[in-house]
């Protein structure tokens, strides 16, 4: 079978890597010319994973919806804020693709998850999601990762098929946007953490938080419908990863957020966190979500921090009893 992944990105490399073990050709879609030499000639990434070796059955594109054509499976791993466009400049060549999103994003102002846009820009019936906690440069180099597949159980045994290998561990939801969701809602509280991290006193204080923004996620996860998810790869294994890594982007940003630093608002991560953060206080209006609040006002005005802090710890203070 040949698959096509769309995003020659850090992720869009790892998982065409890890396609390669299962899948006949690889076909990894790029939009600079550069990129697809490189990938090309000397087996490798260098841009994003310099000196790991591609598989000989992947082959580097320039993005083309005409080369589409051998590919039974899409998969889609391109910035959040891209995706309608690279989709709309496919013409009519995704229309009957079976097509899996990988990426953590939400379309804002449109409120619209990945899986959305696709369907509404393709008109295909069959989107997918895959989500779970997974550094790239990590996933590319063979070490145990675990994946959710969001898809109904025939195309999820098709895409584990896929992605199949002893180091790759799947679970399963047929809730596709719950899936997606929760790679959009642990970016939150991974910043969060960041933010906290100054703060914090011991370890009894960093898993108090870490707690309080579980429960808080939980606490969303539910009134959206998407509860029997929190403890899947796309939720719980997530979460943790993102909120206690300093690898994690958007741990980073909130390390940086809680030193007071304001951010380059040209920034990708601090674009796509915004967008994030600013979706799901409109998707969850009415909730008393204080981690989410915090971290809303201090990426508005970062150098407030330490006032958001405190009303937030003054918040948490009081017994819910």
């Amino acid at each position: 079978m040949m698959v096509t992944v769309i995003g020659a990105g850090s992720f869009g490399t790892a998982i065409a890597q890890v396609l390669s073990w299962n899948a006949e050709r690889v076909r990894l879609m790029a939009r600079r010319s550069e990129v697809v030499e490189n990938i090309n000639r000397m087996r490798e990434n260098s841009a994003y994973h310099p000196g790991v070796k591609l598989r000989d059955n992947i082959e580097a594109t320039l993005m083309d919806g005409s080369v589409l054509e051998e590919s039974e499976y899409v998969f889609m791993a391109v910035p959040s804020g891209n995706l309608r466009s690279i989709v709309r400049s496919m013409n009519s060549s995704l229309e009957d693709k079976k097509i899996v999103s990988c990426i953590k994003g939400i379309e804002h102002p449109g409120l619209k998850t990945m899986s959305s846009v696709i369907r509404e820009e393709t008109g295909s019936r069959t989107v997918f999601s895959i989500s779970g906690p997974n550094f790239a440069d990590e996933l590319i180099r063979g070490m145990t990762s675990g994946i959710t597949v969001g898809a109904s159980t025939r195309y999820a045994r098709e895409i584990a098929g896929l992605l199949k290998s002893p180091r790759i561990i799947l679970d399963h939801s047929e809730n596709v946007e719950g899936v997606e969701f929760c790679g959009i809602l642990k970016n939150v509280y991974a910043v969060a953490m960041g933010i906290l991290d100054g703060q914090i006193t011991g370890e009894n204080h960093r898993h108090s938080l870490l707690t309080l923004c579980f429960r808080e996620m939980n606490l969303i996860l539910n009134e959206m419908g998407y509860g029997e998810l929190h403890d899947r790869f796309c939720g719980f294994g997530d979460f943790l990863l993102t909120s206690t890594t300093d690898k994690s982007r958007n741990r980073t940003l909130g390390l940086m957020l809680g030193k007071k630093m304001r951010l380059s608002e040209d920034s990708t991560i601090t674009i796509e966190s915004l967008r994030s953060i600013r979706a799901i206080r409109e998707l969850t209006e009415g909730l008393e979500l204080p981690v989410l609040e915090m971290v809303y006002l201090t990426m508005q005005e970062p150098e407030n921090v330490n006032l958001y802090i405190r009303e937030f710890q003054d918040r948490i203070s009081r017994p819910e009893f």
